[in-house]
């Protein structure tokens, strides 16, 4: 239940050997290996050569796929990981060709991109000419020759006879062809010499005269179709031929290029040791931080290996060591907590355990309800074992949901007040011992007392931990001067005020616990921390009266007693969270049940609503817990004694993306 403790070693290595130690060290997913100087200076040209062939692979694959028939893509996604035998990895793994296959693959599917390209840019150019079909001419012979200018176009008569706009242009020395008529549009030829071009121009300007873009062909209309239509067709043919050659590639090549995939991105931190190291023409030698429980295991590896020799050294001064959790199967969810955080120092205390009980419990009461505990409940439990990689995060919101079905029992919240419409609200009224939050006042009084009391109970136990964790540690003066005068002052404060009227007047309790005669004692302890604070919390200041100012400051605003009043009242939001989650669960079922008198359509949307209805405030509730119970945790509790900013212990790991490997 601590950060563990860690042992770091210097590797020497001969090269005949390297490769093969760092792999079977990857097996172990045991140690954290970093080349012996990054100060060294060395080529990175084959961890980029890596990468680059990490990327082709990746990129060939993505092409195969999306080659692939839409049902096939289906069938892939249930199938989930590809499994295949270990013989078979390493038989794939000694094919030189996978690479040559990626850049065909990718070389391919850049051709057929190009057709494509080509087709797309070739169709409207014969949709473009056959708009201009009616011309039979050659091209060539259109445009401003020597003596006169040939225009072919298409006039937009509108409401105007086109008679007169026939006379117009031979008013102004336009000869015109006629070619063809499609409603109001007359497709023509028009002619004019360049001597009279200022004055034809000026005219046609005028008209709704749209010439034709045939600047980029030569020879006649239909020949020119016949030739796009040829290329398209070749261009089809020959994309049809490169898809068939991927889909046939495809057979042979996506499960070795998938293996291929799986082992460059599983090799390329061995690869970085091995390139980024320092070494001399022989030997290599790298540094290696292993948990002190598996030094036997690894040095047995390490005898292994007839040319690699091993040292415990002690690590250098301020360097940073890093940091591996090592707690109980149970607590181990709650390292998710920590890792969002910032995993704690190499020498200080791991939270994860006084995290663990809390965080339950705070998230049980932000649902409170049982029905929607046991559902979450059912549901993590079978996703954790399908989803290994987010099972640490499923078991924690499946501790809480075991916590949110005791907290739902206690408070009578059971999918809102569902029970009381189906006629069992008498037996779950008997199991709710603190009573009903929503409809009774005693009910709503002890969720508050509840939250409050936790609230006080967590913040003070972070002082607690902070007291000791500095003893431990050898620290008095964070012990003495920081944690136990606020320990000596918020205690004794609340038994006061659990022993006078006023906790009685605020509803706290229904009678003072205690005697009134305690506060003549209990003042004493609360001085005698006030004083320790006002002296010595500011004790790094070299002025007596500036210390005594800031520590002041530091009883009463900074840090002080006001701010140890907004934690407490913080918790309180436990009891707002559960109050939503169970008004909207009872408004979800007032709402569905008016409409049990309609006959059949009524039964339907009676379970519609219900169903959607408390799915939706499942979901919004579980956001809004968590995020809570995190906040809880990292703004009340953790400030009073933890600082974080560890560095995570990041093993070398055997870990396969795409496939599952079978002995």
């Amino acid at each position: 239940m601590a950060v563990a403790r860690l042992i770091k070693l210097f590797i020497a290595s001969h090269k005949s050997d390297t490769e093969a130690f760092l792999k079977r060290l990857q097996r172990t997913s045991a140690v954290e290996v970093k080349p012996y100087s990054e100060k060294i200076e060395t080529s990175t040209l084959p961890v980029d050569a890596a990468r680059e062939n990490q990327s082709k692979a990746r990129k060939a694959l993505d092409i195969l796929y999306s080659y692939k028939d839409k049902e096939l893509k289906k069938l892939a996604a249930k199938a989930g990981r590809m499994v295949i035998k270990r013989s078979e990895y390493e038989q794939i793994l000694k094919d030189h060709e996978l690479d040559q296959a990626a850049d065909s693959i990718i070389d391919l599917d850049n051709e057929a991109a190009s057709l494509a390209h080509r087709i797309g840019e070739s169709t409207p150019k014969i949709n473009q000419l056959k708009v201009w079909s009616c011309y039979r001419h050659d091209i060539a012979d259109l445009g401003k020759k020597e003596k006169y200018t040939i225009r072919l176009g298409h006039i937009r008569s509108g409401r105007t006879d086109f008679r007169e706009i026939l006379e117009g242009l031979r008013d102004n020395l336009v000869s015109t062809q006629q070619l063809s008529e499609e409603g109001d549009i007359t497709y023509v030829v028009l002619a004019y010499h360049n001597d009279h071009s200022e004055k034809a121009e000026e005219y046609i300007s005028g008209l709704a005269f749209e010439e034709a873009e045939l600047a980029s062909f030569t020879g006649t209309i239909e020949e020119n179709i016949k030739t796009l239509e040829k290329n398209i067709s070749y261009y089809q043919d020959r994309r049809t031929k490169i898809i068939g050659e991927i889909e046939g590639l495809t057979n042979k090549y996506e499960k070795p290029l998938t293996v291929y995939l799986d082992y460059l991105d599983n090799n390329l931190e061995i690869e970085e040791a091995l390139h980024l190291g320092y070494s001399t023409d022989s030997v290599s030698f790298y540094t290696a931080w292993i948990r002190q429980k598996d030094r036997d295991r690894i040095f047995a590896i390490i005898n292994e290996f007839s040319f690699v020799r091993i040292e415990e050294i002690e690590p250098e001064e301020g360097e940073s060591i890093p940091v591996a959790l090592d707690n109980k199967p149970f607590f181990r969810p709650f390292e998710v907590v920590i890792n969002l955080y910032g995993v704690p120092r190499y020498f200080e205390i791991d939270p994860t355990p006084f995290v663990s009980l809390f965080f339950a419990m705070f998230f049980g009461l932000c649902l409170t309800d049982a029905g929607y505990g046991v559902i979450l409940a059912v549901l993590t439990l079978i996703f954790a074992f399908r989803m290994k990689s987010a099972k640490k995060f499923l078991m924690l919101i499946f501790i809480g949901a075991i916590f949110t079905i005791f907290a739902g029992a206690i408070f009578n919240g059971w999918f809102g007040d569902l029970p009381s419409y189906l006629g069992m609200g008498g037996f779950f009224d008997r199991l709710a011992i603190l009573g009903d939050p929503v409809n009774s006042d005693e009910g709503s009084m002890n969720f508050f007392r509840l939250a409050l009391g936790l609230g006080v109970i967590h913040v003070i136990f972070g002082l607690f931990i902070k007291f000791f964790d500095s003893i431990r540690k050898k620290d008095w003066q964070v012990a003495f001067f920081d944690g136990l005068p606020w320990i000596m002052i918020l205690i004794p404060l609340i038994v006061i005020l659990l022993s006078s009227e006023m906790a009685v007047s605020m509803q706290l309790v229904s009678a003072p616990i205690f005697p009134s005669s305690v506060s003549g004692i209990l003042i004493w302890p609360i001085i005698a921390g006030a004083i320790a604070i006002i002296f010595f919390s500011a004790r790094h200041e070299k002025s007596w009266g500036f210390r005594i100012f800031m520590g002041f400051l530091n009883l009463t605003i900074v840090n002080g007693l006001t701010s140890f009043l907004g934690d407490f009242l913080s918790y309180i939001r436990l009891m707002a969270l559960g109050l939503v989650t169970a008004g909207i669960g009872v408004a979800i079922n007032s709402i569905a049940f008016q409409f049990v008198s309609i006959p059949v359509a009524g039964i339907v949307m009676l379970v519609v609503i219900l169903i959607f209805g408390h799915i939706f405030n499942i979901g919004i509730n579980i956001l809004g817990g968590f995020v809570h119970t995190l906040r809880l945790q990292y703004v009340e509790f953790f400030p009073k004694f933890y600082t974080g900013g560890g560095r995570p212990f990041k093993a070398l790991a055997d870990e396969h993306k795409y496939i599952t490997i079978v002995d």
